[in-house]
């Protein structure tokens, strides 16, 4: 495949025309369309609509299906360029869910960023389930998920186990940190969210009819932080997002009496990994150690 035509496909969909495709490659529009053809003659399918009166570019439904496979064509190709022009470097591709990557790991990428000899971090963000999928594929060399799920290529290792808690607004005469009973809290004002834990999940349905759902139920931690802004609402977490949530702004964190089971985190690896895979996995533990390890001595 040509790489200069795939990066025109790509720039056209950018700019999202021809003529300004060939103002950002410097090249005449007349390139830019015959470069797009070859593309398509090399595919044998049409890529673009092309039609009178059509300003800005439309996909066939073979050109947006296309469109994953040029990207990664095309990070494919500045790949083997670095590695031509600067040999090899270790890359370490990990990936976690989306609450993980916002509120644990960033000291642990920060960490890893730093360390010498150079290594090059890929970060992905998942759901647990589709993590097992990307290791078992090999396109990641580590996950940390949490839920564990056994399949026979996979390792799966618990790390730790978070505390689950009450997080809300914080008043001026309410202190930072205490302990609440589930009866104690107004489901009607729950921002829920159910960790994709069936245990934490037997336990909330324990306390709160699950035929009367929350108000508002979501699938992202970043979301509920913004939603709420009302002193009445309320969310259950893990400790470790509580805590950065707690740093970030004007949050309490309540410890629940009785307590939900504790929130596992396992790391997922390969069993039969490559050997450059293996080297990099003993960088990405010892950060990892570390940052557990100091999460559990700071840990209220």
């Amino acid at each position: 495949m040509d790489l200069f035509a795939v990066e025109t496909f790509l720039a056209v969909l950018r700019t999202g025309s021809i003529s300004r495709a060939a103002e950002e490659l410097h090249l005449a529009q007349s390139s830019i369309s015959h470069r797009l053809k070859k593309l398509e003659q090399n595919l044998g399918l049409t890529l673009i609509e092309r039609g009178k009166g059509l300003k800005e570019i439309r996909l066939t439904p073979a050109g947006e299906e296309f469109v994953a496979l040029a990207e990664k064509w095309s990070a494919l190709q500045r790949e083997t360029q670095l590695l031509q022009s600067h040999g090899p470097k270790a890359v370490l591709s990990i990936g976690t869910t989306d609450s993980l990557n916002t509120f644990y790991f960033p000291p642990l990428y920060r960490a890893i960023s730093q360390h010498q000899p150079p290594v090059r971090l890929v970060i992905r963000a998942f759901h647990s389930v589709e993590l097992y999928g990307e290791v078992e594929r090999r396109q990641l060399d580590v996950a940390v998920v949490l839920r564990e799920t056994t399949l026979p290529n996979l390792n799966v290792e618990q790390c730790f186990a978070s505390p689950m808690v009450v997080i809300m607004l914080k008043t001026a005469d309410d202190p930072a940190t205490g302990i609440v009973r589930p009866e104690e809290l107004d489901p009607d004002f729950e921002l829920y969210l159910s960790w994709s834990s069936p245990h934490f999940q037997a336990w909330h349905d324990k306390w709160w009819n699950p035929l009367h759902p929350s108000r508002i139920s979501l699938d992202n931690a970043t979301v509920i932080l913004q939603l709420m802004r009302d002193p009445r609402h309320w969310t259950i977490m893990p400790m470790w997002v509580a805590e950065e949530a707690f740093r970030r702004g004007n949050y309490a964190i309540r410890r629940l009496s009785p307590a939900p089971p504790a929130m596992p985190v396992f790391k997922v690896t390969h069993k039969y990994p490559k050997a450059s895979t293996v080297k990099v996995l003993a960088i990405f533990d010892r950060y990892f150690h570390m940052l557990n390890r100091d999460w559990l001595f700071d840990s209220p």
